[in-house]
């Protein structure tokens, strides 16, 4: 277990720790403020300030409150987009920031937990998940034309396995379960705040083809609607009765939350977004509540009726061929680019691919409409394909179907979060079809620590069932039911 920030009886090590933590922090406030100038002619770089101090107090937290310290990242990750990117040194997809070090602290963390013998079945869930992937990914790191960028991607890879695992760590119970809950959803209080103040201030990511799209403290509007997703249906699933107990009052406030969250989702425009996200209400009106059923399709034609709803849908029917100069729809310019990548790959790249990040840099010379520039796939499913072959498409197959094989088995302990967790990774597989979720770090963080989450107190349950001790035959748990068998036979 993670030792505590301090304890209450031990008032000279907390007055030390304090002492340590503002010295400290003083001292990498003045280096930041010193590297600040030197690096910009005497301008001061206020992300440097910010940088230096907090890296230091991110390492006291490591060593002294790793449990804490993930408690703040979960509750304050998805509002840090926006200062994060600041703090890159460097250019391009080799530039490094605070990011990267947040990154290799989440990995920090499990290797420190395991190392102090947490009992959490890790062989058994890597194997399962992340494993085969991860051995691939990595594998392919020695034939890729990128190598920075494919390190940094595989580390991103590797901190989300990380933070499934901690989630085994850190819930043992179903109270440390619903705080962990909770802390994830009150990490949408500030991306709300500020999508709102983005509508209000008509401010946000200006898509020439689109228009103005809501990306709120995200480093793009399609995060940011993955991301709403999942908390809409997490939060739907609690207001419903399921997964987290809420006291009546809160309850009666998730219907107008939802809705709000709901309105931000559309202003994202992320058309594979609504489609999940309908996908979820259609699922759970099916199988867990079908009196719902009219009520939410009502609400999904009535979404139509919204001007930017209608007007991104509508497109889908135009620019289809390209025919007469036309532009490309979005998803016509996504199925062009894979047929064009699917032309280009050799039958000798089938097995293991061009390297991990060889989509991106090969794109530009397959796919004749990116002006030179190098787009993603859009596609995991093509993504791990050309950079890792079959055996990289494998990987990520299995990591659906071992994690769906995960989430499916917690419905014998709870049926509500066991459809809950389900949903989550259909969602994932499904939205993978058009986008580039592998790439989406603050999303996949969420993600994974919610199904982390619900599986570990499913084990632990599991586990609890298991250590009780089992009526042997003829006690007095058994002996009315065999005086009922009994009386039968007569």
């Amino acid at each position: 277990m993670a030792r505590p920030l301090a304890s209450p009886a031990q008032p000279r090590q907390r007055t030390l720790l304090a002492l340590t933590i503002l010295g400290g922090g003083a001292l990498a406030l003045l280096a930041g403020y010193v590297v600040g100038r030197l690096n910009l002619g005497g301008h001061i770089h206020l992300a440097l300030l910010v940088a230096l101090p907090a890296a230091f107090v991110l390492g006291l937290l490591f060593i002294y409150a790793r449990q804490t310290l993930l408690w703040l990242i979960i509750l304050f990750r998805a509002n840090l987009d926006p200062m994060l990117n600041m703090t890159k040194i460097g250019g391009g997809s080799s530039a490094i920031g605070l990011g990267g070090l947040l990154n290799g602290l989440v990995i920090g963390l499990i290797v420190m937990e395991l190392f102090n013998r947490q009992r959490i079945p890790v062989k058994r869930l890597l194997l399962q998940t992340w494993l085969p992937l991860l051995v691939v990914m990595v594998g392919t790191l020695t034939i890729t034309p990128r190598l920075v960028p494919g390190i940094k991607n595989d580390l991103s890879l590797l901190s989300n396995a990380a933070i499934f695992l901690l989630a085994f760590v850190y819930v043992r119970d179903k109270a440390s379960h619903d705080a962990w809950l909770r802390a994830v959803l009150l990490s949408t209080i500030g991306p709300t705040l500020y999508g709102l103040y983005q509508i209000v201030t008509h401010t946000g990511f200006h898509d020439f083809q689109v228009g103005l799209r809501i990306d709120s403290t995200f480093s793009h509007p399609n995060i940011f609607a993955f991301y709403l997703v999942l908390m809409v249906s997490l939060l739907f699933v609690v207001w419903r009765g399921g997964v987290l107990a809420v006291g009546p009052r809160v309850r009666r406030l998730l219907p107008l939350y939802i809705l709000v969250l709901l309105a931000l989702l559309m202003t994202t425009k992320t058309r594979s977004a609504w489609g999940a996200m309908a996908f979820f209400f259609l699922a759970y009106s099916l199988v867990m509540e079908r009196k719902l059923l009219p009520l939410l399709v009502i609400a999904g034609f009535a979404s139509l009726l919204l001007p930017d709803v209608r007007e991104r849908i509508s497109e889908l029917t135009t620019g289809n061929s390209g025919m007469y100069y036309q532009p490309l729809n979005s998803f016509a310019w996504r199925k062009e680019m894979w047929t064009a990548a699917l032309r280009f790959m050799e039958p000798s790249h089938y097995l293991f691919g061009y390297g991990k990040e060889s989509y991106e840099f090969y794109s530009r010379l397959f796919y004749p409409l990116s002006n030179g520039v190098g787009p993603p796939a859009h596609n995991v499913y093509m993504q791990v394909f050309f950079d890792g072959g079959v055996m990289g498409l494998s990987g990520f197959v299995w990591l659906l179907l071992g994690t769906g094989a995960l989430v499916a088995g917690v419905r014998k302990t709870d049926r509500m979060e066991g459809f809950l967790l389900l949903m989550l990774v259909l969602e994932f597989a499904l939205v993978s079809v058009s986008d580039n979720m592998l790439d989406y770090l603050v999303y996949n963080w969420y993600l994974w620590f919610v199904l982390g989450t619900g599986v570990s107190l499913h084990f632990r349950r599991m586990a609890q069932a298991a250590a009780k001790p089992q009526p042997t035959h003829g006690t007095v748990f058994e002996r009315p039911a065999l005086a009922r068998a009994a009386q039968r036979g007569r």
